[in-house]
């Protein structure tokens, strides 16, 4: 039965071929066909179309698109025109297209047409006869072939390289979400100390320099031959003191800086004078190795402590809450005293 059909193709096809042969004007159709005339679903075939064009005449072929079969047989490839001899003034042309289809069936095409052109009118050429392809199923013997289920996924034992990825990023998620934890509540402490570092009283510049020098004082420094670092904590003590009392930058100051700093402030020209030769006293001795007598170390500590005492804000005299806890006295006790004493 195939045999025969392949007869009938071909004997249309040599009709086609002579028809457009004999056909009058500058285009003509030479032959349509589809090669091979079988396929197996979802094999490649192609639609080949044949054509001669003398010179100065044009040829338009279709488009194969969607409504091609009814949308059964689809377009893989458009293989473009390619010039298959050329003679005198006579062109033949070749266009071919790359198929498939998914469908088994016995597809007929009834004709397939281009467009001739010579300039004066324009002609449409048929294919003489309809295009056949058969598209088959591919045959399975089972007689000689057992057909069998498809078989379920393998049971692979679990290995550490299957899952070592995910412990990994669990634990560095873990690390991750444990600083940023330890970030929040190290900032929420910080944050706490400050506000209740904030709401204790202020302790008064000159009550931290009296109770700095009287420390100072039982130390004796200077009694024991160590000059150098009584002078440095003697000057530290006023350089802290200006800071809280005047607002000076004196901690960062030479002692140039600092007797220029004094102008602007409200202390007396003899203070001035006094702190002057007070630091001017304390860089010989700790730049100089200068080794002043015992009536010089009193009496610049005495400058210090007098310039304290009349420099200090009255207003800030009191501040007891603080001031009692510093001495490590509580207001209780203070109280209990007072009582004691009526």
């Amino acid at each position: 039965m195939r045999e025969l059909r392949r007869v009938v193709v071909l004997l249309m096809a040599l009709v086609g071929v002579a028809a457009g042969v004999a056909a009058e004007g500058p285009v003509r159709l030479l032959g349509v066909r589809f090669e091979p005339a079988e396929v197996l679903i979802g094999d490649h075939f192609e639609l080949i179309m044949d054509v001669e064009v003398e010179e100065g005449s044009g040829v338009a072929f279709p488009a194969i698109d969607g409504s091609f079969a009814e949308g059964r047989i689809e377009l893989l490839e458009d293989r473009g025109v390619d010039t298959l001899a050329v003679e005198g003034g006579t062109y033949r042309l070749r266009k071919s297209y790359r198929l498939t289809c998914f469908e088994p069936a016995q597809y007929r095409i009834d004709s397939v047409g281009v467009l001739g052109f010579d300039g004066n009118k324009i002609d449409t050429l048929f294919s003489p006869a309809g295009l056949e392809i058969e598209v088959a199923l591919m045959h399975v013997d089972t007689a000689q072939k057992t057909i069998y289920d498809i078989r379920q996924p393998l049971e692979a034992p679990l290995v550490v390289e299957e899952f070592s990825g995910y412990v990994f990023f669990a634990l560095f998620a873990a690390a991750v979400l444990a600083s940023l934890v330890w970030l929040v509540v190290s900032r929420s402490r910080r944050a706490k100390g400050r506000e209740e570092q904030e709401a204790l009283p202020r302790v008064a510049p000159h009550i931290v320099a009296i109770r700095s020098l009287e420390r100072l004082a039982n130390q004796k420094l200077w009694q024991n031959g160590r000059y150098k670092e009584y002078y440095s904590r003697l000057t530290e003590i006023l350089r802290e003191y200006l800071s809280g009392r005047f607002g000076v930058g004196a901690m960062e100051m030479t002692s140039d800086e600092i007797v220029e700093a004094l102008k602007s402030v409200e202390v007396t020209e003899a203070q001035r004078k006094k702190l002057e030769s007070l630091l001017r006293e304390s860089d010989l001795v700790k730049f100089a190795k200068h080794t002043p007598d015992g009536e010089t170390n009193e009496e610049s500590y005495t400058v210090v402590y007098y310039f304290v005492e009349e420099t200090k804000e009255v207003a800030e005299e009191i501040v007891a809450p603080e001031e009692q806890r510093l001495e490590g006295v509580s207001v209780e006790e203070k109280m209990e005293e007072s009582s004691d004493e009526k």
